[in-house]
């Protein structure tokens, strides 16, 4: 078995009583590729590299944790997120920490090296010190959309989690095809149309405006969370992923 199905086996493992959860998608990074290499001028200079969390990292293990339809419909409603989905989005961080420490505890007791990134939120340039979803992206897991998340192919609603590794194992590419409807040339303006702040537009994305949103959830709901850009859009669940 490879450390990609056993990865994935054992997130199924932890999540199996997580009922908003589907079913997984792992995908590998490889540290050397140019899209991990130009983090700290595509993202943020102070992203972090795999290097300086792992001297000998050579592969991102990312993963996306699903959300069933259902779990979208508490916050499809009104123009500020739900309690309900704050919860979730809590219950989730929960689990990724959870999986990360028993993925990393996995390839520690093989003899791999692995690091959990800490990462961290610059309230400056309201960036992430370490992009799940960019990493993700690297990892072969999707492609951006209009909404500022990256849809795979199970979908934009749910949550991404990563442990840094010293395996050796080949690494997966970045999906080539337009998984967005608006930028693959369609009709489709779900996600613009639903931002309650208009920071979404066509052509940007106002993280000011955005952020404002979550940092009021934060103090109210205890969760930094919005999510309305990921519920009811044609992209927020794709059923060929169960």
């Amino acid at each position: 078995m490879s450390f990609k199905e056993r990865a994935k086996a054992v997130i199924e493992e932890i999540t199996a009583d997580a009922d908003w959860i589907r079913e997984p998608i792992v995908g590998f990074a490889d540290t050397a590729s140019p899209k991990i290499c130009s983090l700290k001028t595509s993202v943020s200079e102070n992203h972090l590299l795999p290097e300086e969390v792992l001297p000998q990292a050579t592969i991102i293990l990312s993963y996306f944790l699903p959300f069933t339809r259902e779990a979208g419909e508490c916050n499809r409603e009104g123009t500020e997120p739900s309690k309900q989905w704050a919860d979730l989005y809590n219950a989730t961080n929960a689990l990724i920490a959870e999986i990360n420490t028993a993925l990393a505890a996995e390839l520690r007791n093989a003899g791999i090296p692995a690091e959990i990134p800490a990462g961290g939120f610059d309230t400056d340039s309201l960036m992430s010190r370490w992009s799940q979803r960019h990493i993700a992206e690297a990892a072969g897991l999707g492609t951006f959309g209009r909404n500022n998340m990256l849809i795979t192919r199970a979908g934009s609603m749910g949550r991404f989690g990563s442990v840094i590794t010293a395996l050796r194992e080949p690494a997966d590419s970045p999906v080539t095809e337009e998984l967005c409807l608006g930028k693959a040339g369609k009709n489709c303006t779900a996600c613009i149309d639903r931002c309650p702040t208009g920071a979404l537009k066509i052509d940007g994305f106002d993280r000011k405006a955005c952020y404002a949103v979550c940092l009021k959830a934060e103090k109210e709901l205890g969760a930094d969370v919005c999510g309305k850009c990921t519920v009811a859009v044609p992209c927020a669940v794709k059923e060929n992923n169960r």
